[in-house]
């Protein structure tokens, strides 16, 4: 059930090109919040910026006690405010809000593919599939140059198989996310023969979803999709983050709410 939160803010921190780390220290104990699921966050205590922001985060545990963790790009008015805002500032939040990814128990191979930021969605689920012991990890990470590439030296250091792209050729393979994907579902296609357990957890830019979502079909793989849209209040009320799906969501609409919803969805469900 989401409720609104008071934190302030611990550090917040330049990490790569306009790309920052901010983290917020509250009563987070009672807090949480499960892999693809998200919080609003208010940045103004004005009126200026008048609505709040979604943002994926993660809960952290130390020897101070709980925190909130999330990463953000400086894209507009509000994330620049946000980048400007000292340790100390107050801040307040809602959440937890949204459906997050949903781990099958016998899964044994996971695919996961992150474009851009994407990674700030998918970084608590690569924990998450580590701990649950899974057999076989890939993550497949692109940005357009080496120094977007978020957190990729720390995923590389655990139990995990990394895959990089970057558009302009800093580092992995000179070309989008999609194409080492493509290449690689090309080469271990007894991956989708069914013998064994696997799921694709995507993250990214519409455009990548969708080419994502078009191999799972065609390799015969479940996807599990978190889309990133804008969004007005978080809770389903604005329908301003609706999406359309191939199906009727119900007896009177093709669209569904990505904050309701989703923001996780099957991704052949999706209308791309």
């Amino acid at each position: 059930m989401p409720q609104l939160w008071r934190a302030k803010i611990v550090s917040n921190q330049e990490i790569a090109p306009a790309c920052f780390r901010m983290v917020l220290a509250g009563e987070f104990e009672n807090f949480t919040i499960n892999p693809g699921q998200f919080i609003m966050l208010k940045i103004s205590k004005g009126y200026d910026p008048l609505l709040r922001r979604p943002f994926a985060v993660e809960r952290i545990k130390t020897r101070q006690g709980f925190f909130l963790q999330l990463i953000y790009k400086v894209i507009g008015k509000g994330t620049k405010i946000m980048s400007r805002m000292p340790p100390g500032t107050e801040v307040e939040l809602l959440g937890p809000l949204g459906n997050g990814f949903q781990i099958p128990d016998k899964l044994n191979t996971a695919l996961v593919i992150a474009g851009g930021m994407g990674i700030a969605s998918l970084r608590g689920l690569i924990y998450l599939i580590i701990a649950r012991k899974i057999k076989t990890i890939h993550l497949f990470m692109g940005a357009k140059s080496a120094s977007q590439l978020i957190a990729s030296a720390q995923l590389q250091k655990m139990k995990i198989l990394v895959h990089l792209a970057t558009e302009d050729g800093s580092a992995g393979f000179a070309g989008m996310v999609t194409e080492i994907f493509d290449d690689f579902l090309r080469k271990y296609s007894s991956i989708s023969s069914g013998s064994n357990q696997t799921m694709v957890f995507a993250c990214g830019p519409p455009k990548m979803l969708a080419r994502v979502a078009s191999l799972c079909e065609k390799y015969n793989l479940p996807c599990q999709a978190s889309l990133e849209s804008r969004m007005a209040c978080g809770i389903g009320a604005c329908l301003g983050c609706a999406v359309k799906v191939k199906k009727p969501a119900n007896h009177f609409s093709t669209y569904v709410r990505v904050c309701q919803e989703g923001p996780v969805f099957n991704a052949q469900e999706i209308e791309w």
